[in-house]
């Protein structure tokens, strides 16, 4: 990875813009026919929702992480053991997800004609059976990250896709400074395309598609406990008697005294810091009924609200996910993938490694040795 200072008028074959999982796994691959690309980000480093978060038991996740054991996990899990030649370890375990009601906790069994909104986005975390590796999913972003050779540009908020006869030409970033590329990968919030590209990249009616999609904010929130609450490795999925606004959340105890909790709102409310603060309530109100001294006294609470990280997106794309009106402006976002979570997001970045042409099949696959403790640290920019 390099910060170097370019001359004003360099021209990358490949800008992939944001560096979440998705866009490091798309620029990894481009490496192996490239050097010359640059990885834009808008915020201070590297990872997106992915980065890691330092926390009284170590780093951990930047909120709660799930792999539903499928063929589309197992294959998301082997694209990116192929991409890091690196092999995960992956094994699959049978821990029924519970639930909470008057006579304690039990397994969940569904939520019958009771679904909430984003039942599609919460639906994986409810799953039996889960996909273990031996590598955290901050960690992949770590490794990617490090792997990575090319041009990184931290600070700089794309606010304008520059074209030309057909083509995109060049990036304004921060309102003007400019980047030029040969192609482009756009791997952040769909919504932001609508501003972002003018109206020959972008007809009226793919614009007003994009603004019907319903995309979902998560709200999550982490608990160090003061004392150990359980040793249960199952998946929480508290919702309550009372039907509200407000759906269900789901959350698992990393350790007995540290636990990590997830729910969805809309993301046109979550504007709104009443729904926000009503959403946070009833996780807490919800895990004080099935845990009643779990939140006294806590050590540490940490909320983290993150907008438009899940839903669908409804755009359409030609084949090799390139707009139609911008041959080369691909869409690597993970929200258009109908799988949900990280698995969707892997499976989009590997369809675009595919359409690009630098998939990273056909190399070797090796054991990893373990991760120094400095490891994040080293990464620190």
């Amino acid at each position: 990875m390099t910060t170097q200072k370019r001359n004003s008028q360099h021209v990358y074959d490949y800008a992939v813009i944001g560096s979440g999982l998705s866009g490091l796994c798309i620029a990894n691959a481009l490496n192996k026919i490239t050097s010359n690309l640059v990885l834009i980000e808008g915020s201070e480093t590297f990872g997106g929702f992915n980065r890691g978060i330092n926390s009284s038991i170590g780093t951990v996740n930047n909120g709660l992480r799930f792999l539903p054991s499928t063929e589309l996990s197992q294959k998301a899990i082997s694209f990116l053991e192929t991409l890091l030649s690196t092999s995960f370890q992956t094994k699959t375990q049978e821990i029924p997800p519970v639930t909470y009601d008057s006579t304690g906790l039990k397994t969940f069994v569904g939520f019958g004609d009771q679904s909430p909104a984003f039942y599609e986005e919460l639906a994986p975390f409810t799953s039996a059976q889960r996909l273990t590796t031996n590598l955290e999913p901050f960690e992949w972003t770590q490794m990617l990250f490090h792997n990575f050779t090319g041009d990184f540009s931290p600070k700089s908020i794309v606010t304008k896709v520059i074209c030309e006869n057909g083509r995109a030409t060049g990036l304004l970033v921060n309102g003007q400074k400019k980047i030029f590329a040969q192609n482009f990968i756009f791997c952040g919030p769909l919504s932001e395309l609508k501003l972002l590209l003018p109206d020959e990249a972008l007809n009226p009616k793919a614009r007003a598609k994009l603004a019907k999609n319903t995309y979902w904010t998560a709200i999550c929130v982490d608990f160090t406990h003061a004392q150990d609450v359980t040793d249960s490795q199952a998946m929480h999925v508290l919702n309550g008697t009372t039907q509200d606004e407000v759906g269900p959340s789901v959350g698992l105890f990393r350790t007995p005294q540290y636990s990590q909790w997830q729910t969805f709102v809309n993301s046109e409310e979550s504007q709104d810091t009443e729904i926000i603060g009503a959403s946070l309530k009833k996780m807490k109100r919800q895990i004080k009924r099935a845990y009643p001294e779990a939140l006294d006294n806590l050590v540490s609470e940490r909320i983290l609200v993150v907008p438009q990280i899940a839903g669908h997106g409804d755009m359409r794309l030609n084949s090799n996910q390139s707009l139609p009106l911008l041959e080369n402006f691909w869409i690597g976002t993970g929200t258009m993938s109908t799988q949900k979570n990280l698995v969707g997001t892997l499976l989009q970045a590997e369809l675009i490694c595919s359409a690009l042409g630098c998939h990273p099949a056909g190399h070797d696959v090796k054991v990893l040795p373990e991760l120094s403790e400095n490891f994040s640290q080293d990464l620190e920019l």
